[in-house]
């Protein structure tokens, strides 16, 4: 019986960490025109001068092929000029500045 109770314990911190690394990797956003999708990934970072995020920015176009979905970074002209809606979007809605 006390082997069970530790196995038990085992498997719930096993969950709970489980949980929060999934919640941890979460994109921030997503922004999507047509089949073309911009997904903002942000990392928290602390470095010497204090905290700090930097944000990643995945393009990629999505579609249902034999019942599942996938995903490809290929474009055609149509979906490229979706795609670059879907960039001013981000560009836009995440305050990224252009120097």
């Amino acid at each position: 019986m006390r082997t069970f109770k530790k196995f038990i314990g085992i498997s719930l911190i096993f969950m709970c960490f489980s949980l929060f690394s999934y919640s941890q990797n979460k994109p921030k956003a997503t922004y999507q025109v047509g089949t073309s999708k911009v997904t903002v990934w942000e990392n928290k970072e602390e470095g010497k001068f204090g905290k700090y995020s930097i944000k990643n920015f995945k393009v990629e176009k999505t579609y249902k092929k034999d019942d599942k979905w996938v995903s490809t970074n290929y474009f055609t002209l149509t979906e490229l000029l979706q795609l670059r809606a879907a960039i001013d979007k981000a560009i836009s809605e995440e305050g990224v500045k252009v120097k």
